[in-house]
């Protein structure tokens, strides 16, 4: 269902009371109802702690009765623009407008933007930066890049491409899992698929048992969201798998490695369950597997594959904090934010400090920046 999404922040967490809303809503300078939510905190200092809390709809969102906390990186001096640039597509060829698109080279954390209203998208990836917070060195024709798109209700889709791909990456289509890179260039024991989906060695399951499950799947209260479909590609050894299920209830998690790492979930308040393994996955084909008691009191299995490519040692995509939300009622308000122009959520030069959160059903991805323009450099 649409709902009003903002954040308030303060670096004193006894009063957090600026709002900072989706940035759809930092355009028309009016809250409006999506199911999707992507808000961009401009003007922050460099290596200073802010606290923050979600709003959604009529409802506040915490850590467990206490702020959500966001250190800011320390500043650094901005290389010149990489653009990466692309379109987001439905089934049918039509554009998607306000999909959320997060882009991962290899080796760094995540960056996002928001589909305009022709469904194209851009991103300077020389904003990325690794886990240190220093900028991301990566090989201009061969790192690879994980790219994620969630749409809200819409759906999501994933791509994986290299950053010789990059200008434009080819259309990205809703419900798809592409693959934009040569089979020669992926790691070894991967192979393309006529339907252009990725498999590895390591995936036994035959397609009538991943139909199964997807049946099962598509009724049941229990899903695995990420990896959201069969044979998505994940940039990384440390993902975090995400799904939901009844509030309370234990869902048992399985991968298929060596030592099969196992773990029992407990789906929070709101109904999702969250696990990273504790040890990094090796290269190549894997199966998540959910294990979990129906209604009816019968033992019921749904399994999802999915193929990491590289060793990056960070989580893809990550939610974070790890902390379970919780939910605070607050009166019903409308929030207005100051207008502010598409222009002036462009870097506009100087100091600047941008935190940027993505919402995802109250699911939660921060991603900070604090870059210093260059003297003589053009805004964006």
């Amino acid at each position: 269902m649409p709902l009003t999404g903002l954040i308030k922040y303060s670096e004193d967490p006894a009063k957090i009371n600026t709002p900072a809303g989706d940035v759809r809503d930092q355009i028309s300078g009016t809250s409006q109802g999506y199911t999707n939510h992507l808000v961009n905190v401009t003007g922050l200092g460099a290596n200073k702690t802010y606290y923050f809390l979600i709003v959604s709809g009529s409802a506040s969102y915490n850590d467990n009765s206490k702020p959500f906390q966001v250190r800011t990186p320390a500043q650094v001096i901005s290389p010149p623009e990489e653009v990466i640039f692309g379109k987001v597509v439905g089934a049918s060829g039509e554009a998607v407008n306000g999909a959320i698109v997060f882009v991962e080279a290899e080796g760094g954390e995540s960056l996002a933007t928001m589909t305009k209203t022709d469904g194209t998208w851009r991103l300077n990836l020389a904003n990325a930066r690794d886990k240190s917070g220093k900028v991301l060195t990566y090989d201009p024709q061969t790192t690879l890049l994980s790219i994620f798109v969630q749409a809200g209700s819409a759906g999501t889709a994933t791509a994986i491409t290299d950053t010789s791909k990059r200008s434009p990456v080819p259309d990205i289509i809703l419900g798809k899992n592409q693959s934009f890179i040569e089979a020669g260039s992926l790691v070894s024991g991967l192979v393309v698929s006529d339907s252009g989906s990725v498999t590895g060695a390591g995936f036994q399951l035959v397609e009538a048992q991943l139909s199964l499950s997807e049946q099962l799947e598509a009724t049941s209260a229990v899903k695995i969201l990420n990896p959201a479909v069969n044979g998505e590609i994940i940039a990384t050894d440390l993902p975090e798998f995400r799904g939901k299920a009844p509030t309370g209830s234990t869902v048992k998690l399985t991968v298929d490695t060596p030592n099969q790492l196992t773990q029992v979930v407990t789906a929070n308040i709101d109904g999702n369950w969250t696990w990273t393994p504790p040890q990094k996955l090796g290269q190549g084909g894997h199966v998540l597997t959910a294990e979990f008691t129906d209604g009816a009191n019968k033992l019921q299995t749904i399994t999802r594959t999915f193929t990491v490519l590289a060793g990056s040692g960070l989580p893809a995509f990550t939610a974070t904090p790890s902390a379970t939300i919780s939910l605070t009622p607050t009166p019903t308000s409308a929030t207005t934010m100051p207008p502010t122009t598409s222009e002036e959520l462009e870097d506009a030069g100087g100091l600047m400090t941008s935190l940027i959160l993505a919402m995802l059903g109250i699911g939660l991805l921060v991603f900070g920046k604090v870059t210093k323009k260059r003297l003589g450099e053009n805004r964006d």
